[in-house]
C-alpha cells in the first residue's frame, strides 16, 4: 500500500493540479491533510479530491473534519490519537491514526483504528545519514497489533525496498508526492519494489 498525504504549502504545482496529478498516478490512498482550513474551505477541497480519487480508483481519506466527511459520504477517516481518545469514531469503514510505539499502536487498535501510520521510520534530525532508527521499532510494533501498519517519515523511493522488507503493509509519503512533477514515477518505483520483494520471497 502506498499512501499520499497532502500539504498544499509544499505543493510543486497549484494545489488542485498537484492533487489531480497524484490521483492519476494511482497510489492506493490520498489523505487530504489540510487541517488549518475552515470546515467550509476543507469541504470544497475534499469534494474536489474525492472526485479525482473516484475517477482514478484511489481511496480518499478525510483528515480531522469528521462532520464534513460524513456530509460528503467519505468512509475513510484519519484522526490523531488524541482525537481518537476523545471520541471513538462512528460511521466510517476505515479509521487511520499515527502512532510512535507499540503501546500507542495497541491503544489505537483498541479504540477502533483499522490502519496505523508509524511516522518515525527515519531520523529526520540526521539528514546527512538518514538513519533508519525507526525500522526496528516498526518491526516490533507489527507484532503488537493485528491491524496493518505503514511506515512514514523521511521515506523516498530509494528506501522503499528496505521499508517493505520489514513486513510493513506499505508506506505513507508527503513531501515525496508534494514536491514532484512526476508522482507516477514514485508510484511505479513502489510497485516495482513490491514485485521484487514478492519475487525474492
Amino acid at each position: 500500500m502506498i499512501i499520499a498525504a497532502t500539504d498544499r504549502h509544499k505543493s510543486m504545482l497549484p494545489f488542485k493540479e498537484q492533487i489531480s496529478m497524484i490521483a492519476k498516478a494511482k497510489p492506493d490512498m490520498i489523505i487530504l491533510s489540510e487541517r488549518d482550513l475552515s470546515p467550509a474551505e476543507y469541504k470544497e477541497l475534499a469534494s474536489f479530491c474525492k472526485e479525482e480519487c473516484e475517477e482514478n480508483g484511489v481511496e480518499f481519506c478525510a483528515d480531522r473534519f469528521a462532520d464534513v466527511a460524513k456530509e460528503l459520504g467519505v468512509k475513510t477517516m484519519y484522526l490523531g490519537l488524541d482525537d481518537l481518545r476523545a471520541s471513538e469514531p462512528e460511521g466510517f469503514d476505515k479509521v487511520l491514526t499515527t502512532v510512535r510505539n507499540d503501546k500507542e499502536a495497541a491503544e489505537a487498535e483498541r479504540r477502533g483504528a483499522s490502519l496505523l501510520i508509524f511516522r518515525d521510520v527515519f531520523d529526520l534530525t540526521c539528514k546527512s545519514c538518514r538513519n533508519a532508527k525507526g525500522l526496528s521499532t516498526l518491526r516490533y510494533m507489527l507484532g503488537a497489533v493485528d491491524i496493518p501498519v505503514v511506515g512514514a517519515g523521511g521515506i523516498l523511493p530509494d528506501v522503499f525496498l528496505e521499508v517493505l522488507a520489514s513486513d510493513t503493509a506499505g508506506i505513507c509519503m508527503r513531501d515525496g508526492f508534494m514536491r514532484t512533477r512526476n508522482p507516477a514515477a514514485v508510484v511505479e518505483a513502489y510497485r516495482e519494489a513490491e514485485k521484487y520483494l514478492k519475487k525474492m520471497r
